[in-house]
Formats: structure tokens, C-alpha cells, sequence
């Protein structure tokens, strides 16, 4: 049972990080939406970087904890948050590439403020996660 709830974590990583190269390089001009307009002042697609990228930190953190702890006993939160500035980065970079897409400074700023909140939550509530997902779990 522990092992399959750890093994359901990593599927569901797995599954979010598809998501996300979908997101990224998938061209919504045939569907209507339009991610120029704004929402609070800040132009829709930014919002939608973040929301994108903001779960990676903690699902990251419930996928892996365990093997981070064990490669990286210091600061596993460290390897989350450079592993996510390198998926944004590189989510970037292929957008980019598609003639379909746009790249765009801005959006990479909005990936990387989002994966820097969602490490903090890790830091944060940590002790919350551990307790609700323990490491014997992993």
C-alpha cells in the first residue's frame, strides 16, 4: 500500500510535467482564447504561467522527497527549485523553437516566481506535508 501511494505520486508527476510541455507548446489560436487580455493588470498568459508552474514545487517535493533526501541530504528543496527554473527555462526555450508559439521574458519571469512560491510553500509548511505524506512513505 505505501509503496503504491508513493508510485501514484510519481504517475501524477509524470503526468503534470506532460501537461505542462503541452501547455507550453500546443497553439491555442484556433481555440478563441485569448490569453492577451488582463486579469488584475497582469496579462492573462503570465497568469497562466504561473498557475502552470506553481504545483511543481510540491508535487516535485510529494513525488520525490525521499530519493531527493537521500542524493541531496543537505537542501533537497535547493534541487526542486533549480530542477524547476531548468523546466521553465527549458519549456521556454522549445516554445521559442515552435513557429506556433511565442517565447517571451515575461512568461519566463511569471514560470520562475511561480516555482519560487511553490518552494516556499515547501518551506513552510514542510513539517505539515511530512505529517499528512511521512517520509516512511517514501
Amino acid at each position: 500500500m505505501i509503496k503504491s501511494i508513493v508510485r501514484l505520486f510519481r504517475y501524477l508527476f509524470a503526468i503534470y510535467i506532460a501537461l505542462v510541455f503541452f501547455f507550453c507548446l500546443y497553439s491555442f489560436g484556433d481555440t478563441g482564447i485569448n490569453l492577451s487580455e488582463y486579469i488584475f493588470g497582469i496579462r492573462a498568459d503570465r497568469v497562466a504561467h504561473f498557475i502552470m508552474f506553481f504545483p511543481y514545487p510540491i508535487s516535485a517535493w510529494l513525488a520525490l522527497k525521499g530519493s531527493l533526501r537521500k542524493l541531496f541530504p543537505e537542501f533537497p528543496q535547493i534541487i526542486v527549485l533549480l530542477s524547476g527554473f531548468g523546466l521553465a527555462f527549458i519549456a521556454e526555450t522549445l516554445q521559442k523553437l515552435n513557429p506556433a508559439r511565442e517565447s517571451d521574458l515575461f512568461d519566463l519571469a511569471a514560470n520562475f516566481i511561480a516555482i519560487i512560491s511553490g518552494t516556499l510553500v515547501i518551506f513552510v509548511f514542510r513539517k505539515f506535508i511530512d505529517n499528512v505524506w511521512p517520509d516512511r512513505l517514501q
